[in-house]
């Protein structure tokens, strides 16, 4: 076998562009040149390594212990138009909602665990109604006073099919509810023309999630997915089981998103068509995640999880674009993600929330970015040494060049023109690392001159 060697003039390697992103999958000395080893609160979705995702400062939640919110939008017949209002559940299970500027509580309505909320016309009136695992469901129309709904169950999840509300349950969780036709409050199942609920009893396990899906209810499970066909009397419903899956499912990981569902399970990312499920962002190496948190807006599907931690805390969001195939992680303590119309925010582990959004930062303070890349020996087991460095950065940046696992950190100031340096150091094999704590990144052309010896 020839052993290989470096040229006398020595080579340049160069990432022309970052959009390689990191690959998880494989052992960091076999990575592709270009692929990194982690890639974190950096976006490369335009060739460049910019502002990754944070949270954005949000004036109206500043101060506010959260643990949920929602926005509830109804038509006002006074004014003549539809009015919103943003709605939260603070640290003492309270609810509050603005009031033109002015958070109010709403009266009566406290929770126990972190609600859920979704809107129904009821009686002909825009209502919201309200669940949590282990409180009742309460019911309010904007005006009046909020009422609780005695009868319904502890609910889980809640999705309106055809005008009834199906729903997975706490407790043993072996099956799906369902209320009364054209009444979403009315849970009574002594009467086959009022609520009910058919039991899924196999090894698919616990009922987590239900989700409206191509005219069908689908049910996620522990470990499959079940199809209810519920669209005439109640007497003619049924269940079909269509997928096993091959680790856990994570309920709070499942999301519609448009023409494809997406779910979180022990063993990655799947997209669910309705029938089969196909594995999604092999690059990305999970861990277990019973707290995941998902939304779906503008093409894109908002993930908290975990991919560095092993106490099941979420420690990343992964925003995942759907068509085109690219990700973004960043380190965040994430614990629940809600959607306020078309835009997504985040309820974090301290209770503060915020807006998500590509500021690089959390809460006005820069996430530190870092592009690191594999080990690598270039070709040859010899010793060379990295003699040049060269890219372009709009901000204040630190590079490190790590050679057979000692490092040396090298200062690059941000501006104008190509920066170069010299960091004449030497090994074997070579890492390198960009680490930037400003906000405003951008960094491009990153090119390394190996030479002999």
């Amino acid at each position: 076998m020839k052993r290989a060697r470096m040229p006398s003039g020595g080579v340049r390697r160069t990432v022309g562009n970052f959009t390689a992103n990191a690959d998880m999958r494989f052992d960091e000395a076999v990575l592709a040149d270009g692929t990194a080893a982690r890639v974190v609160n950096f976006d490369v979705t335009d060739g460049a390594l910019t502002d990754g995702y944070g949270i954005e400062i949000t004036p109206r939640f500043e101060g506010k212990q959260v643990l949920s919110l929602w926005r509830f939008t109804r038509y006002d017949y006074d004014a003549g138009r539809y009015i919103s209002c943003d709605m939260y559940c603070d640290a003492d299970g309270k609810v509050y909602y603005d009031d033109g500027g002015e958070w109010k509580e709403l009266s009566g309505v406290v929770f126990t665990s972190p609600p859920s909320a979704v809107g129904y016309r009821l009686y002909g009136d825009d209502s919201i109604i309200m669940t949590s695992p282990t409180d009742k469901m309460y019911v309010w129309d904007g005006v009046g006073a909020p009422r609780r709904v005695e009868d319904s169950p502890y609910i889980t999840s809640m999705v309106l099919h055809y005008e009834r509300m199906f729903a997975t349950t706490a407790g043993e969780s072996n099956a799906v509810y369902f209320s009364d036709d054209l009444d979403p409050t009315n849970w009574n199942d002594t009467d086959l023309t009022e609520g009910g609920f058919i039991q899924l009893l196999d090894e698919r396990g616990r009922l987590l999630k239900v989700v409206d899906f191509l005219n069908y209810v689908y049910v996620f499970r522990e470990y499959g997915i079940s199809r209810l066909t519920a669209y005439a009397d109640q007497e003619d419903f049924n269940a079909v089981n269509l997928y096993v899956a091959g680790g856990k499912i994570y309920e709070g990981g499942v999301c519609a998103c448009g023409d494809t569902i997406l779910l979180t399970g022990a063993d990655g990312l799947y997209s669910f068509d309705g029938y089969s499920a196909t594995r999604k962002l092999r690059a990305v190496k999970f861990r277990p995640s019973p707290a995941a948190s998902a939304v779906y807006s503008d093409g894109k599907y908002y993930l908290a999880a975990c991919t560095e931690r092993d106490d099941g805390l979420n420690d990343t969001l992964v925003v995942y674009d759907i068509s085109e195939n690219t990700f973004s992680l960043s380190s965040l303590p994430i614990a629940r993600l809600c959607k306020l119309d078309g835009e997504v925010f985040a309820v974090m582990s301290d209770g503060r929330a915020g807006k998500v959004s590509k500021c690089g930062e959390l809460f006005g303070a820069p996430l530190v970015k870092v592009w690191e890349s594999g080990v690598s020996d270039f070709g040859s087991p010899d010793v060379k040494t990295v003699s040049e460095i060269t890219l372009r950065t709009d901000g204040d940046i630190t590079v490190t060049v790590e050679c057979d696992g000692k490092a040396r950190d090298f200062a690059v100031s941000g501006g104008a023109g190509i920066k170069r340096f010299r960091p004449g150091v030497s090994g074997r094999t070579i890492r390198l690392r960009v680490i930037s704590q400003s906000a405003g990144a951008r960094v491009v052309r990153l090119s390394c001159l190996l030479r002999s010896g």
